[in-house]
């Protein structure tokens, strides 16, 4: 088991958060609404790893991209801590947008040996899962969605 993250796309910020009470995230809508867009993932977080992926992928530090405001910026939090919605920056959706295929390969293999993967993580994995990303954040783009996540232990 671990920390479940959904990866989402949404208009704004208000109908991102209506998300945070759905029965099991954006896949799980209540009776009459559609699913949300989304990448599902497991223990793979916005603020750090994201982080680290960002700055692969961008060439930018972690420590500059870590304090923009929508970084992982916190939209709603369950006061147990078990669940939480969080906004993911622009500049991030962006860098997922332009990446090819072959940034995509060389960014998996340098994200696959960051520390906080433990040394666990295998490279062909992470660039599907990478390429997930990319495809959600285009059709993000296109639709003038921005990107979420929402998080469940």
């Amino acid at each position: 088991m671990g920390v479940i993250y959904d990866y989402f796309s949404a208009a704004t910020d208000d109908e991102a958060a209506a998300v945070y009470d759905w029965p099991a995230g954006p896949i799980c809508p209540p009776s009459g609404t559609e699913p949300k867009d989304s990448v599902e993932v497991k223990n793979i977080d916005p603020h750090v790893m994201m982080g680290t992926l960002e700055a692969l992928l961008t060439g930018n530090r972690y420590e500059d991209i870590t304090e923009r405001p929508r970084h992982a910026a916190t939209l709603r939090f369950g006061d147990d801590g078990g669940d939480g919605l969080f906004t993911i920056t622009g500049e991030f959706t962006s860098a997922l947008v332009s990446a090819d295929d072959d940034r995509i390969h060389a960014v998996a293999h340098a994200w696959s040996e960051t520390e906080e993967f433990w040394g666990h993580a295998d490279p062909a994995e992470l660039a599907e899962l990478l390429r997930d990303l990319r495809d959600l954040a285009v059709r993000a783009t296109q639709q003038r969605h921005q990107l979420y996540c929402w998080m469940s232990l």
